[in-house]
């Protein structure tokens, strides 16, 4: 066995291991159980190994009293179960394979639907942090209006204070001046009050139309998670596909290490059988021998019979060219 790093080496060994075991050595599970993945290494390791397993059967089936044809029909049974064995196992890869390949396309849209609609909640998000603030800006130009007009209202109180301490003091045509205060005090807060009820439906308004801009958002964004735990949902299922379909492979690899072992008793059993028929074989072909020699001593002595034969037909022919011809009646 060559020797070519240690890698090599522990990846032979691994080899008869997993063997053992009822498994097929390969480079996923020598380099899973040597803890070193290196393919360029592990590959020729078992390669050399599964040519000397098949040098060493061919070595334990060299008997002398076993005929050839006995040895190439085991060892073409051998290796016509390792090959269908072999062939299963690259079925159910290849289909294992392409589901993996769709589960990965699966998740892909699924991974690309959530990113779009995370995509649309930060947009979403961004936009209510920008109208919130436009509106509490709003609010607070409001409230800065509400404070000045308060002011303003306190101003014309003392303002009207000051009017109704003079009119107490003032006669006359103050009393006129003391009503059109009190007629355009009326008017400001007529209209103070009509603004500020023009003011709060306004901001009533606004709220409702934003709350309701809001609702639809979540409504859709809702749906969007809604399609997104749907497709969560199938991948899941394909996953426990996947998982179904791996505990029928290992049960089909058991089934086939099941069947392995009933060959290798089967091909014991006929091996022993083969030993005896050919004891019993030696036998009758001695017998054989001996009636091939007495058919050959009989062909012999027919052969001569026949050449006496012949001649005698050839003395009996002379005989009757030398006998003279009937005359021919009147």
């Amino acid at each position: 066995m060559p020797k070519v790093t240690d890698t090599y080496e522990r990846a032979y060994e691994a080899c008869g291991v997993i063997a053992a075991r009822g498994l097929n050595p390969t480079v996923k599970t020598v380099a899973e159980f040597i803890g070193t993945n290196s393919p360029a290494i592990i590959s020729p390791a078992i390669k050399d190994w599964k040519q000397s397993l098949a040098a060493e059967s061919l070595r334990r089936l060299e008997i002398p009293e076993v005929p050839e044809r006995l040895v190439e029909s085991t060892i073409a049974l051998w290796r016509l179960a390792i090959e269908e064995a072999q062939l299963t196992l690259a079925k159910e890869k290849s289909a294992m394979a392409e589901e993996k390949v769709q589960l990965n396309t699966l998740v892909g849209k699924s991974e690309s639907a959530y990113q779009a609609v995370q995509q649309d909640y930060s947009a979403y998000r961004e936009r209510t942090e920008r109208d919130a603030e436009a509106w509490l800006a709003r609010i607070g130009q409001l409230e800065a209006d509400k404070k000045q007009l308060e002011s303003e209202h306190d101003q014309a109180q003392q303002a009207l204070a000051l009017a109704r301490e003079t009119n107490a003091a003032l006669t006359g045509t103050l009393e006129e001046s003391q009503r059109t205060q009190q007629r355009k005090q009326s008017e400001w807060e007529d209209k103070f009050d009509r603004d500020h009820a023009w003011h709060l439906t306004r901001i009533a308004e606004e709220r409702e139309r934003a709350k309701q801009e809001e609702v639809g958002k979540i409504a859709r964004l809702e749906e969007a998670l809604a399609l997104s735990r749907q497709h969560v949902a199938t991948l899941n299922g394909y996953l426990d596909t996947s998982a179904t379909a791996t505990g029928e492979l290992r049960g089909e690899l058991r089934a086939i290490k099941e069947e392995k072992t009933r060959l290798l008793k089967e091909l014991e059993t006929l091996h022993s059988q083969l030993t005896e028929s050919l004891q019993q074989g030696f036998e009758k072909e001695k017998k054989l021998i001996e009636a091939v020699e007495e058919m050959d001593r009989q062909r012999e002595e027919l052969s001569h019979l026949q050449s006496l034969l012949t001649k005698k037909l050839e003395e009996v022919k002379n005989l009757k060219a030398r006998l003279p011809l009937p005359k021919p009646s009147k």
